[in-house]
């Protein structure tokens, strides 16, 4: 089951029966657990990337075509356009083993990065039991692709179920795919590629859940949270006011912050809140929504 979403106005987070069994925002640059694997040895075209010559993947601050609501988000980053049109790409990012439980769901957000929306990348998603070594990849079947027209050319929420792996330690890759551009051929989606933005990648125990609040995107983390609980505000949020609700429907927390400007963080104390879940109402912009978050 694949779950596709555009991120403009949408509120990420995790469902009542779900629980983040791993997450990567790449907020501290690329983890050295992620085995990185540059198969094409290609050299990417742009003066700019030429240290990507040797590096399949790199951490980059994406903020073109408004990843991130425009304000810039750290995200695993990937280029396909190299000198002389060669290619195609074939750069791994293979995350850490991850223990799976009964009912496992992997999300991720991607972006294709292109000016006139014409060189988008394709890539696919890989997950193997075997251990984390490239080859196990080779004759598995990918979990997605995103066929020859490649990835969207706005910021857009992927979700899939990992039941056929339930309960075993799974390894995840992400290989951009791309295929070099084609003078022979019209110019447009599947013809050539540029560069490639993947962040938010979670792992959890049941679906995550989506939910909108017009023309504001909205980020909490963790989840579940300890002590503090953050929620990022991507496009300007403007009259903001937000209370946190116990499942009794008894107001715990509440606060008004007035307008913020894009890529405001606030920082909710949670510390004095019992285990358990909780409901966060948000309005902004004359509009509300809600989300149940977990505290522990």
């Amino acid at each position: 089951m694949k779950l596709v979403y555009t991120l403009f106005g949408v509120l990420l987070s995790v469902g009542a029966s779900a629980q983040i069994i791993f997450e990567e925002y790449f907020d501290n640059g690329m983890p050295a657990e992620v085995v990185l694997v540059n198969l094409d040895e290609l050299t990417p075209d742009d003066p700019d990337l030429a240290t990507m010559a040797d590096s399949a993947w790199t951490v980059r601050n994406i903020s073109a075509q408004g990843f991130g609501g425009g304000s810039g988000s750290d995200a695993a980053f990937s280029v396909s356009w190299y000198e002389g049109d060669e290619g195609p790409s074939d750069d791994w990012m293979i995350l850490p083993g991850v223990q799976l439980g009964s009912d496992p769901y992997l999300s991720w957000t991607g972006m294709a990065i292109t000016s006139s929306g014409d060189f988008r990348d394709q890539y696919q998603v890989f997950v193997v039991a075997d251990g984390q070594a490239i080859e196990n990849f080779f004759l598995a079947a990918p979990i997605f692709d995103t066929g020859n027209e490649g990835e969207e050319i706005e910021e857009t929420f992927h979700q899939m179920s990992l039941a056929d792996f339930a309960n075993e330690t799974v390894y995840i890759a992400f290989r951009n795919f791309t295929q070099p551009y084609n003078p022979d051929l019209p110019t447009g989606p599947g013809n050539g590629g540029n560069e490639l933005a993947i962040d938010n990648i979670v792992v959890s125990e049941g679906a995550v859940a989506v939910q909108e609040i017009p023309d504001v995107e909205i980020r909490c983390w963790p989840l579940p949270a300890d002590n503090e609980l953050r929620v990022q505000f991507d496009q300007a949020a403007n009259d903001l006011t937000w209370s946190i609700v116990d499942l009794k429907g008894k107001v715990v927390l509440q606060s008004s912050e007035g307008d913020l400007a894009p890529g405001a963080q606030i920082s909710i104390n949670v510390s004095a809140l019992a285990t358990g879940n909780y409901i966060l109402n948000v309005t902004a912009n004359g509009s509300s929504s809600t989300t149940q978050v977990s505290i522990r």
